[in-house]
């Protein structure tokens, strides 16, 4: 039996004998290959667009805006849209949600601007933005911008943050009588890791015990959080306060187990149970190119 050739990419082997009217067509060698290539060109270009983050999600930063200017309300606006509104100092706007990019910070106090600046936001970044006095209790206000460590801590820690906000030349920072951290100018900070608690803190002129400009306060920390604490205000006016956040931490270790599994019953025990063993989507979609290859591949022509 003669054959023909369909679209000239495909030959027929026919089956043998008399009354056989099947043939299988399959494709040549380069062919075959190209199929195979495309694929698993289609089955990657699948998995990674769904395992792609949206643009929307992976394109956005986490903005919390600290007033430290005592004495003041202020108006908070990004980007020229107002956020928040007569906003007390000590007090914190946010979480705001924004797009990672350069955004303009803008506080304003009975509708003239007190300070504008243009921050750097990070995609998935976490800052906090402190409108503040510098060292010079007369100059005009600054905004400093402190990134976020979001990183676990063990159980029984707690992540701590001191800034130096305030209107005061550098400083010592005691913790339960100790100095802790030593000649922090203004707009510096200190990052450590402790056990949760609460401990006392409080805050002299560099190199010296007195006049203590603020404390002794009383800081707890959580375990699994990290506090933030940020020292503002002006000793001459007696108006040091502090300003005290904290964001929660993702865990490190793992809980001590309430059950052992010890088997159920054989491996395909496993498959047949919908809840152990799920076929998520990546993995559906991978059958079906997978599925489709075949076919495409060895095609069955009936006549």
């Amino acid at each position: 039996m003669r054959g023909r050739s369909v679209f000239k990419s495909f030959r027929r082997v026919a089956e043998t004998g008399p009354n056989s009217r099947t043939t299988i067509s399959r494709i040549r060698g380069p062919h075959y290959l190209r199929v195979i290539s495309l694929t698993l060109a289609v089955m990657v270009a699948a998995t990674s667009a769904l395992l792609a983050v949206p643009a929307d999600a992976a394109g956005k930063g986490v903005l919390h805006v600290i007033q430290g200017l005592p004495g003041r309300t202020l108006d908070i606006s990004i980007d020229g849209k107002t956020v928040a509104s007569g906003v007390k100092a000590t007090e914190v706007v946010g979480p705001l949600d924004v797009a990672a990019g350069q955004r303009k910070v803008t506080a304003k106090d009975a509708g003239k601007v007190v300070i504008e600046r243009v921050v750097t936001v990070g995609a998935e970044s976490n800052l906090d933005v402190v409108v503040h006095r510098p060292a010079s209790p007369t100059a005009a206000p600054v905004i400093t911008t402190y990134a976020n460590k979001l990183t676990g801590v063990p159980k029984d820690k707690a992540a701590v943050r001191v800034a130096h906000t305030a209107a005061v030349g550098p400083a010592d920072i005691k913790v339960n009588g100790k100095v802790l951290f030593a000649n922090v100018a203004n707009g510096e900070s200190l990052d450590v890791v402790v056990p949760a608690g609460t401990y006392s803190v409080e805050i002299v002129p560099a190199g010296a015990s007195s006049p203590v400009v603020l404390g002794p306060l009383a800081l707890p920390v959580k375990s699994g959080y990290l506090t933030r604490v940020f020292a503002v205000g002006e000793p001459s006016s007696k108006t040091m306060n502090v300003v005290v956040a904290s964001l929660k931490l993702p865990g490190t270790g793992s809980d001590k187990p309430d059950q052992v599994n010890t088997g159920t019953g054989g491996q395909a025990a496993g498959l047949m149970d919908d809840e152990q063993s799920p076929v998520g989507p990546i993995a559906l979609v991978a059958l079906l190119l997978v599925g489709a290859s075949f076919l495409t591949v060895r095609k069955v022509v009936r006549r």
